[in-house]
C-alpha cells in the first residue's frame, strides 16, 4: 500500500496538471458530499447562496443600480456598489457560455478556482518554503473547517487565486503574471490594491537589502518592476472608479457605502461589544487564535505569510472582528501555513487531526446550507 501512495506522492509532484486533475476530481466528491448535507426542501446551489450571494447575483444579472434601494424592505438605502465587479462578472460570463443560472455557473466557477488555489498553494509552499506531500497537502485543503466560504457563490476563490498568483509572479520577477494579478486583485476586492502596494513594497525592500552586489541597471529594473506592478493595480481599481463616477457620480461610493454599514479607516477593536454577547464571544476567540498565528509566522521563511496576515487583519478589524474569521481563517496564505505544519505532525497525531478537520469541515457546511452562523 505505501509503495502505491509513494508512487502517486511521486507522480502528483512531478506534474503539475496531474495535481490540478487529482485536486478538482476531489472537490468534485466533496461536493457531492455536499450535496447530502443540503436539506430536503431545496438544492445545493439554492442553500449556499446567502449574505452577500444576493448582491452578487443581483450585480450578475442586472448589472449595478444607478440609486440605493428604495422599496426593498430588507435593505432600504442600501446599495450594491461596495461589492467589486469581477466575480459577478466572471460568474455571469460562465453563465452565459453553458446558459446556467447565477447561483450554478459561481458555484461551479469557484470549484475550478478553489481547485487552481490548492495547486498553486502546494507550487508556492514547495518552491518557498519547503517540499511537502501533495496529497496530504491537497486533502488539508478539502477537509480544513473553513473553506466553506470557497463553496458558496463569493469573491473568496477568485481573490485567493490572483493572490497567490501575485506571491507567484513577484516571487519569480514575471512582469506578467504580476501585472496581471494586481490588476485583477484590485478588481476584486477594495483591499486587492492596498496588499498589493504592500507585498510590492516589501519585495522591493527585500530586493534592495541584498542589491549592493548588483549593477546600478539591475537596482532600476527592480524598481520599475515593483513599480510597475503597483501602477497596473492602481488602474484596476481605477476601472471601478471611472465606472461607478458614470454610473452614480460618485467615483469612491464603494467607500461611502462600506463607510454606512460600520468600516472605517482605523481597526475597530470594540472588545466589550462581543465579551458581553453570548452570539459574539465566538470573534473575540477568533481574534486571540488570529494573533497567535501571527506571532507562529515570525519564523523568516514565513515573513510573506506573516505580512498578508497582518495586513489583512488590520484591513478586516477596520469594520470590527467579526470579520476576521472570514477574511483571515478563509485567506489561502494562512491555510499553507497550517497544512505545511499539519504534515510534519507525528503519524499518530495528524491523522486525529485530519479526522477533527473532516467533522468539522462537515459540521460548518452543515450548519451554513441551514442559514446557522454560529461558527462562521
Amino acid at each position: 500500500m505505501s509503495f502505491y501512495f509513494l508512487k502517486i506522492e511521486k507522480l502528483l509532484s512531478n506534474n503539475i496538471l496531474l495535481l490540478f486533475i487529482f485536486v478538482l476530481l476531489a472537490n468534485i466528491i466533496h461536493l457531492a458530499i455536499e450535496n447530502l448535507l443540503v436539506p430536503s426542501a431545496t438544492s445545493l446551489e439554492t442553500a449556499t447562496c446567502q449574505w452577500d450571494c444576493f448582491w452578487y447575483k443581483e450585480i450578475a444579472s442586472h448589472s449595478y443600480s444607478a440609486v440605493p434601494r428604495l422599496y426593498d424592505t430588507n435593505r432600504l438605502a442600501q446599495a450594491d456598489w461596495a461589492f467589486f465587479p469581477l466575480f459577478p462578472l466572471a460568474a455571469r460570463f460562465v453563465g452565459r457560455i453553458f446558459h446556467l443560472s447565477f447561483e450554478w455557473s459561481g458555484l461551479l466557477l469557484n470549484l475550478f478556482l478553489w481547485s487552481s488555489i490548492i495547486t498553486l498553494s502546494y507550487k508556492d509552499t514547495s518552491e518557498r518554503i519547503g517540499k511537502v506531500s501533495p496529497l496530504l497537502f491537497s486533502i488539508f485543503f478539502i477537509i480544513y473547517p473553513f473553506n466553506v466560504w470557497y463553496h458558496t457563490q463569493y469573491s473568496e476563490s477568485i481573490y485567493g487565486f490572483f493572490l497567490i498568483l501575485l506571491v507567484i509572479g513577484l516571487k519569480n520577477n514575471n512582469i506578467i503574471i504580476s501585472s496581471l494579478s494586481s490588476f485583477f486583485l484590485s478588481l476584486s476586492r477594495p483591499t486587492g490594491f492596498i496588499l498589493t502596494c504592500i507585498l510590492s513594497v516589501q519585495g522591493f525592500l527585500k530586493k534592495l537589502k541584498n542589491s549592493f552586489l548588483l549593477s546600478k541597471n539591475i537596482q532600476f529594473e527592480q524598481a520599475l518592476f515593483y513599480f510597475l506592478t503597483i501602477v497596473v493595480a492602481g488602474s484596476g481599481l481605477a476601472c471601478y472608479i471611472l465606472y461607478l463616477y458614470h454610473l452614480t457620480g460618485d467615483g469612491l461610493a464603494f467607500l461611502h457605502v462600506e463607510k454606512t454599514w460600520g468600516k472605517g479607516i482605523f481597526p475597530a477593536l470594540d472588545f466589550n461589544q462581543y465579551m458581553q454577547h453570548k452570539r459574539r464571544i465566538i470573534f473575540f476567540f477568533y481574534l486571540i487564535i488570529c494573533l497567535w498565528l501571527t506571532w507562529k509566522m515570525r519564523a523568516r521563511i514565513w515573513h510573506l505569510n506573516m505580512t498578508i496576515v497582518i495586513s489583512t487583519l488590520l484591513l478586516a478589524c477596520c469594520s470590527g472582528i467579526a470579520s476576521v474569521e472570514r477574511y483571515i481563517f478563509s485567506n489561502p496564505m494562512v491555510i499553507e501555513f497550517l497544512a505545511f505544519y499539519a504534515i510534519r505532525l507525528k503519524k499518530e497525531k495528524a491523522a486525529i487531526l485530519f479526522a477533527a478537520c473532516f467533522v468539522g469541515n462537515l459540521l460548518t457546511i452543515f450548519l451554513w446550507l441551514r442559514h446557522s452562523h454560529i461558527l462562521i
